[in-house]
C-alpha cells in the first residue's frame, strides 16, 4: 500500500477539487497491535508496522476523505473487529470490520460540538465529549451532562472513562466519579463521588489489577480495592498524562518524560524528548514502549515530534511526511511551482517533486513564523516574529549543503526592526517589509522597508524606509501591497491606509476615517487599479482613480486575507466564510458546512496563476484548491476573461492557455469592422479597458477576438455589456 499523503474530493461549482495537506506528529492515541502500529493525530490517522524496532509507515486516512475531521484523538477495537475513531470536530468514524465506514454526528445525537475525547464500546457505547458523556444502547446516544446527571457529573468536559465490575470511572476537567452498575445516569445518588479527587482535572484512567490509577494535571493518584483515592508521593514526575499497564508494571507518560513502577519502586527515563507531551503509550513487549507525542507550545496539538519506540532510556521518532504543523501561518509559490509554507511552532517548509523539506535549524527561530515571500530568483524570504528575515536559496533539491542562508536583523541590515507582518514584491523585484513594534517596547522604530538589491549579494542592498516621521498614520503595519512604480507602495496600518513614495517620503493618499474600521489588516491590487482594503470591520473597496471608498456589503467582520487568483477573481477570508469575488460581482461562499474546510481560521493564500491552484493555510494545514483553468497553455487553448466583459466598469480583459511569449490581439464586430487591435503583448501584462481604437466605448453585443501567435491564429466569441 502506498504513503497517502493528500486526499481530495470532487465538489460541483467552479472549484474542481480540494486537496489537504497536514501533519501527523500531533498524536493523541495510539492502538498497537501484535507489529502493527494505528495513531490518532491531529492531522489524520496514520498505519504502520513495527519492524527491526523502528515503524515503517504505510498509509494515512485524512479529511476530505475516510475522514469526517481531520484532527483525530482517539481509537479503540471492538470485539467485532472494528476500528472506532473519536475526531475533534467531526465525530465519531467507525471503520467497519465487513467494510465501509459508519458515522456517528449530531443527527445520531452526539452534541453539536462534535469533539470527541474518549470512546468505550461495550454492550453500551460511552463517549466522553468536550460538551457530556454520550451513551448509547440502540441506535441513538443519549447525552449526560452536569444538568441531566442532577450534579452527578461534576463537569461536561469528559476527558477518559474505565469499565470496572462496580461501575464506570469517569474523569473530567473537574474531578473524577463513578456512574454506579447498573444505574440510570439521570439522577445523581447513581454517582459516586470521590472528595480526594474532586476539582482535578484528570487526563487518564488505567485498571491494572485490584489497583485503578488516575492522571492528572496535579499529579498521579491510585485507588486499591476498599480504599480511597491517595496521591502517589513518589511519583517522580509533576504531569502525568497517559497510562499504561502490562505484566505488573505501569508506563506514565509526563511532559518530556517517561517513568515505569515496577510494583516497589519508579525508575524514571533519562532518555530526554525535551517539549514534546507523551499523551498516550502503550507496552509492545518486555520493557519496549510505543509512546505519542506532541508539542508542549502547539495550539491545540498542530505539531509534535509524532510516534516513538523504545524504552524510558533511548526513544527513536517518526511520522509520516506532511506539513511541518498544521498551524500554519504564511504560503507562497516560488518560480519552481514549489509551494513553501510557514508555522507557528516548526520553522517553514517546501512541497516540491521531492515531497516535504523543512527549514527548521536554518532559521535564527522556529517560533511565530507570520510571513514567506518568494523572490524572482529562485529564493525565498522567510520572517520570524522578533528575528527579522531570513533569506534561503534552497537551490530545489533535498540536499542542504549547497543552500545559500543570509539572516538580516535591525544590526545587519536597513530593518527598522525585528517584527515583519508581512512581505511585498515589485515587478521589478524590490521587496517591501511591513513592519510593526513589539508591545514591550513601543518606542522602537516601526514602519515599512524597502530592499533593493541583487539576490543573494549582501553588498548590494539598498534599504528605504517609510514611518510616522513620513506621514505613516501608524508605525504598526499590518499589510504592505507593491504598485506599478518601485517606489511606490500602499500600506496598511492599525490606524488607517496610506500610498508614500518611499523615495521622498510623500504621502500620495490617505485614509484614516471612512473604512469600517482604521485597523487595515490585509491588501489587494487589481490588474484594472482596484484597491480591496480588509479591516477589522469589513471588506471594502477604493477606486483608486477617482479615490472613492465603498463597502462590499456582503463581506463583514475581520477580513484578515486577500489574494488574486489567475482569473481576476479576488478571494477574501474573514471569521464567517472564505469568498470569491468575480469581475462581474458574482460571490461565491465557502464555510465549514458548503465545504471540506475544517476551520475558517484562513491566514494566508496565494495563487499559483499558470496552474490554475489556489493554496491556503489555516490552523488545520494546507489546502490546495483546483480552479477552472490556468494560465499556461498553447495557442488552442486560448481563453479571454472575463467574459462576459463589463465595459466602462473599470474591468480590463486578460488572456489565459497561452504562452507568455509576443501575440497580436484584435477586437472584430459582426460585420468584420475592426474596432481594437493591439501588437506584440505578452499574456502577464495585456489587458484592454473596453475603449475602441477612436478612444470611445464598445457598445454592447458580441465581438470576435482574433489571437496571433508566431504566425498562428485563434478565434474567440466575447459577449461585452455595458
Amino acid at each position: 500500500m502506498t504513503l497517502l499523503m493528500i486526499c481530495s474530493i470532487i465538489l460541483t461549482g467552479r472549484i474542481s477539487e480540494w486537496n489537504h495537506y497536514t501533519h501527523f506528529g500531533g498524536v493523541s492515541d495510539i492502538l498497537v497491535e501484535e507489529s502493527l502500529v494505528t495513531g490518532a493525530t491531529t492531522g489524520g490517522v496514520i498505519f504502520g508496522s513495527i519492524q527491526s524496532g523502528e515503524i515503517v509507515w504505510d498509509s494515512t486516512w485524512v479529511c476530505p476523505g475516510n475522514l469526517s475531521h481531520s484532527d483525530a484523538r482517539c481509537l479503540v477495537r471492538d470485539t467485532n473487529g472494528n476500528l472506532w475513531i473519536g475526531t475533534y470536530g467531526g465525530g465519531i468514524d467507525v471503520s467497519l470490520a465487513s467494510g465501509g465506514f459508519q458515522h456517528y454526528g449530531q443527527l445520531e445525537g452526539l452534541p453539536i460540538s462534535l469533539k470527541i475525547n474518549c470512546i468505550l464500546p461495550d454492550t453500551t457505547v460511552w463517549v466522553g465529549t468536550t460538551a457530556g458523556l454520550c451513551s448509547k444502547e440502540l441506535g441513538y446516544f443519549d447525552v449526560w451532562t452536569e444538568f441531566t446527571t442532577d450534579g452527578g457529573l461534576p463537569s461536561d468536559i469528559i476527558n477518559c472513562v474505565a469499565s470496572v465490575d462496580s461501575g464506570l470511572f469517569v474523569g473530567t476537567s473537574n474531578g473524577l466519579v463513578m456512574l454506579r452498575a447498573g444505574e440510570y445516569p439521570g439522577q445523581s445518588d447513581s454517582w459516586l463521588e470521590f472528595s480526594s479527587v474532586s476539582n482535578l482535572i484528570v487526563l487518564d484512567i488505567e485498571v491494572a489489577g485490584d489497583t485503578v490509577w488516575a492522571a492528572s494535571t496535579e499529579d498521579l493518584y491510585y485507588m486499591t480495592a476498599g480504599q480511597d483515592w491517595q496521591r502517589d508521593v513518589s511519583y517522580p514526575g509533576s504531569y502525568p498524562v497517559s497510562l499504561a499497564s502490562a505484566n505488573g508494571l505501569l508506563a506514565v507518560g509526563d511532559k518530556g518524560n517517561v517513568a515505569v513502577f515496577d510494583g516497589s519502586q519508579w525508575i524514571s527515563g533519562s532518555g530526554s524528548l525535551g517539549i514534546q507531551v507523551v499523551q498516550t503509550i502503550s507496552w509492545i513487549s518486555g520493557d519496549s514502549l510505543v509512546i505519542g507525542q506532541y508539542s508542549d507550545y502547539a495550539v491545540n496539538r498542530a505539531s509534535g515530534n509524532g510516534v516513538a519506540i523504545g524504552t524510558i532510556d533511548s526513544w527513536t521518532s517518526s511520522w509520516p511526511q506532511g506539513t511541518p504543523s498544521n498551524d500554519l501561518y504564511a504560503v507562497d509559490v516560488d518560480s519552481r511551482d514549489d509551494v513553501w509554507v510557514t508555522s507557528n511552532r516548526r520553522g517553514a517548509a517546501v512541497y516540491s517533486e521531492y515531497g516535504w523539506v523543512e527549514f527548521i535549524n536554518e532559521l535564527p527561530n522556529a517560533n511565530q513564523v507570520f510571513a514567506c515571500l518568494a523572490d524572482n530568483s529562485g529564493g525565498v524570504f522567510i520572517a520570524p516574529w522578533h528575528f527579522g528575515v531570513t533569506w534561503l536559496d534552497w537551490k530545489g533539491t533535498p540536499e542542504k549543503s549547497d543552500d545559500v542562508v543570509l539572516n538580516m536583523n535591525v544590526e545587519n541590515s536597513g530593518l527598522l526592526n525585528n517584527q515583519i507582518t508581512e512581505m511585498a514584491i515589485s515587478e521589478s523585484g524590490e521587496i517591501w517589509f511591513a513592519q510593526e513594534a513589539y508591545w514591550q517596547t513601543e518606542a522602537e522604530p516601526s514602519g515599512i522597508c524597502r530592499l533593493s538589491w541583487t539576490p543573494g549579494q549582501e553588498e548590494t542592498a539598498s534599504w528605504k524606509t517609510f514611518d510616522p516621521s513620513d506621514g505613516l498614520l501608524s508605525g504598526n503595519v499590518r499589510s504592505v501591497e507593491a504598485t506599478s512604480s518601485p517606489l511606490i507602495a500602499w500600506m496598511g496600518t492599525e490606524e488607517g491606509l496610506v500610498k508614500g513614495n518611499i523615495q521622498t517620503g510623500q504621502v500620495l493618499f490617505s485614509a484614516g476615517g471612512g473604512l469600517p474600521s482604521e485597523d487595515v489588516q490585509a491588501l489587494a491590487l487589481s490588474r484594472d487599479g482596484r484597491l480591496y482594503i480588509g479591516t477589522t470591520g469589513g471588506l471594502v473597496l477604493l477606486r483608486t482613480d477617482n479615490e472613492t471608498i465603498s463597502e462590499v456589503d456582503q463581506i463583514t467582520g475581520n477580513t484578515s486575507m486577500l489574494c488574486f487568483d489567475n482569473l481576476s477573481c479576488l478571494w477574501a477570508a474573514s471569521g464567517e466564510g472564505l469568498y470569491r469575488i468575480y469581475p462581474d460581482g458574482t460571490i461565491e461562499e465557502y464555510n465549514v458546512l458548503n465545504s471540506p474546510l475544517q476551520s475558517l481560521n484562513i491566514r494566508n493564500a496565494v495563487c499559483d496563476s499558470d496552474n490554475g491552484f489556489l493554496y491556503i493555510v489555516t490552523d488545520h494545514g494546507l489546502w490546495k484548491l483546483t480552479l477552472e483553468q490556468g494560465m499556461d497553455g498553447i495557442l488552442e487553448t486560448a481563453s479571454i476573461y472575463p467574459n462576459p466583459f463589463v465595459s466602462g466598469d473599470g474591468q480590463v480583459l486578460g488572456v489565459a492557455r497561452l504562452p507568455d511569449e509576443e501575440f497580436d490581439i484584435s477586437l472584430f464586430d459582426l460585420t468584420g469592422g475592426l474596432v481594437y487591435e493591439s501588437l506584440s503583448q505578452h499574456r502577464d501584462t495585456f489587458s484592454w479597458d473596453g475603449y475602441d481604437l477612436e478612444g470611445n466605448p464598445v457598445t454592447s453585443g458580441t465581438y470576435m477576438v482574433r489571437i496571433t501567435q508566431s504566425g498562428n491564429d485563434r478565434f474567440l466569441k466575447l459577449a461585452i455589456v455595458r
